[in-house]
């Protein structure tokens, strides 16, 4: 209650202001007492005692209602000054000062009931300010937002800098409540639509041997969880084919998918099939701000990326965001060549306009990269065309291969720099890329820029970041190697020109090196492949020389070997020492090696190059470590991966990553 003090029972209508009216009565009594003196002394004298009376009365009169004019004054002034004091401690707004060492001096009331117990004087303004560094904004104006207590807060801070009346600067921070806006904002994020499109992406090969009562009934109980799954969720689906869904969910609903690790991946592949090959989806989905026309591009970009990357997956694209779930089937080997012919094709007549062909591979080639693009070269050689294989300055992993080609004189500058590249480059130069899609982890960015004609060959699953708008891109991630992808494009490719022994053994080479001398990641067409290339003269003791050690690499894997440490039972990690000679090659086959051993599911070896900090991981299949990679900025397959993690790297932080996310895998797969 705001009381006005020593104001008693005066009234502004109490007060009478005499002074103006005295002075000209005490006037006309004076002018008539000198009139009187004139006529009358006596009564003159007795006039001018009456007058000084008058005087003296209205003298005291003037005095009495200053007075009470001034208690009026102060009691007004102090109800003010109360008024303002209690307006300002219960102001629908937070109020709170900050010293110069980040204290709190002083808040108002509203605030102290937002900020509860823990709001006294002398606390640290951050430990009651979430989601803001206050550090940043001292000796600033401005706003932010924050929450405190679970209330959601704009915040105004206006600097004040120390002058007369302050002798140290201070900041005061005003907190606007928007909680209910907050509220109103996650209700209609959380009822956004989202956009799914959903396919059966092994039918064929599913249902290759069954009859049509099986694959009705197959394709039935499929359809069944699918639309099930979906229709519980609250959610709208459709099936537009036999193999195709389109479908809307809200984004709550989506975050509930996502931490179920889309387990309707699970569901569907635990169906029964009469050839126990299970039935596996890709699913694209994607929320974004763009028209529903644009979504459902959108919406088919990832549907791509998760049949690009093996199917059995989901890629969620949330406005940049990219996200992917599952993925713990190989992927399948799709028997028909009918699309290597066509690529290979469509590569004839890419490669006959052009002037020149430059290839490459991946930064740090392997014998894969660097066999893939030497037998690459054959294309353009069969079509006449002059060519050369660009090599990173990074040639330790296939140093051996290198000085193979070098010594046979028919390969006599084939291979070159990236400067030397460049200086080669005109508007109708085609540029290859093989054993990667990643632009950030080509052998020669800068090549990459400057050509804008490109042709992407590779493997790998796909990954969010890929080369923007390539002439032609042929991905097959159930290929064991790029290498057997361009033997076979070499089949179907014509040309009157014939393979040498070095292009056939350094494809071979490449392959061996892929599959582990064929232990993993072969199917019939890696054979076919291999059997071709064995035909054309590749040599088998040139391959092995290149896979041959001394005593010192033996002796640096057993010193590795012996610092090896394991890890929640099943995680093996090592390291190749600073300094190591050959360490890419070294950490690929003692990661390799780990995973043979029992009860171990996932190795990383780290090593270091020129470039920094790297890591090569391997899976025994029960772990899918190219999401492991990807999570650091790598990439890879199901079984095999690794990352370029650079000079900056915190290994123990980029270590203490990859086992969180592997433990996570693990988890999921025991739920």
């Amino acid at each position: 209650m705001i009381c006005f003090e020593e104001t008693g029972d005066i009234m502004l209508s109490d007060i009478w202001v005499y002074k103006g009216t005295s002075r000209l009565l005490i006037g006309l009594l004076i002018a008539a007492v000198l009139l009187l003196v004139s006529q009358n002394l006596v009564l003159g004298i007795l006039l001018c005692i009456v007058v000084a009376g008058c005087l003296i009365y209205v003298k005291r009169s003037d005095d009495g209602q200053e007075k009470k004019l001034m208690r009026y004054l102060d009691g007004l002034s102090a109800g003010v000054s109360a008024g303002t004091v209690y307006a300002v401690k219960n102001l629908p707004v937070g109020i709170a000062m900050m010293d110069d060492t980040r204290e709190l001096v002083w808040a108002n009331n509203v605030f102290r009931s937002w900020g509860g117990s823990a709001v006294k004087e002398g606390v640290r303004l951050q430990d009651l300010i979430v989601g803001q560094k206050l550090a940043k904004i001292w000796g600033k104006t401005g706003w932010f937002d924050c929450h405190v207590n679970n209330a959601y807060f704009r915040v105004f801070h206006k600097f004040l800098d120390k002058d007369e009346d302050h002798d140290s600067p201070f900041m005061v921070f005003y907190f606007m409540d928007r909680t209910d806006v907050e509220e109103a904002v996650r209700e209609c994020m959380e009822s956004r639509p989202v956009l799914c499109l959903v396919r059966i992406d092994n039918v064929s090969e599913v249902t290759a041997d069954m009859t049509d009562v099986e694959r009705s009934s197959l394709l039935s109980d499929v359809t069944e969880k699918v639309l099930s799954y979906f229709t519980e969720r609250n959610g709208f689906i459709k099936q537009y084919s036999s193999n195709d869904f389109v479908g809307c969910i809200d984004h709550r609903t989506l975050q509930d998918i996502m931490a179920s690790n889309f387990d309707i991946l699970d569901s569907v592949r635990d169906i029964h099939t009469v050839n126990r090959i299970p039935v596996t989806l890709s699913i694209g989905v994607v929320q974004s701000e763009e028209t529903f026309a644009k979504q459902f591009e959108e919406a088919q970009v990832s549907l791509d990326l998760a049949l690009g990357r093996g199917g059995d997956q989901a890629i969620v694209r949330i406005g940049k965001e990219t996200k992917a779930f599952g993925g713990k089937s190989p992927a399948s080997v799709n028997s028909t060549r009918v699309r290597v012919r066509v690529v290979a094709q469509a590569l004839r007549e890419i490669i006959s306009e052009a002037d020149m062909v430059l290839i490459m591979g991946h930064n740090h080639e392997d014998f894969d990269a660097l066999g893939a693009a030497v037998g690459f070269s054959h294309l353009a050689k069969a079509s006449h065309v002059e060519t050369h294989v660009v090599v990173s300055r990074e040639k330790e992993t296939c140093r051996k291969m290198i000085e193979a080609i070098s010594a046979n004189g028919e390969e006599d500058g084939l291979l070159i720099d990236e400067s030397e590249a460049k200086g080669l480059v005109t508007d109708r130069t085609i540029l290859v890329i093989v054993d990667t899609h990643i632009p950030e982890m080509v052998a020669a960015p800068e090549l990459l820029n400057k050509v804008s004609k490109r042709v992407v060959i590779d493997h790998h699953r796909r990954s969010s970041r890929v080369i923007s708008q390539p002439l032609l891109s042929y991905m097959e991630p159930s290929s064991s190697s790029a290498s057997e992808l361009v033997t076979e494009l070499i089949q179907y490719y014509g040309g009157d020109r014939e393979m040498n022994v070095t292009e056939a053994s350094c494809l071979y080479a490449g392959i061996v090196v892929d599959t582990k001398n064929f232990a993993v990641q072969t199917s019939v067409r890696t054979f076919d492949a291999a059997s071709y290339l064995r035909r054309c003269g590749a040599d088998t003791t040139l391959v092995r020389r290149l896979f041959s050690e001394d005593i010192r690499f033996i002796q640096a894997k057993a010193s590795i070997l012996s610092k090896m440490r394991i890890v929640d039972k099943c995680i093996a990690i090592a390291e190749c020492p600073e300094g190591t000679e050959e360490s890419q090659i070294l950490a690929g086959q003692v990661a390799d090696y780990l995973v043979t051993v029992n009860t171990i599911r996932v190795s990383f070896l780290f090593y270091h190059t020129d470039q920094g900090l790297s890591v090569s991981i391997r899976s025994n299949g029960t772990v899918n470590v190219q999401v492991v990679a990807e999570s650091i900025g790598g990439g890879g397959h199901l079984t095999v991966a690794g990352a370029q993690l650079g000079k900056e790297a915190d290994r123990a932080k980029i270590e203490k990553q990859v086992i969180e996310a592997v433990r996570k895998q693990i988890k999921e797969e025991k739920e």
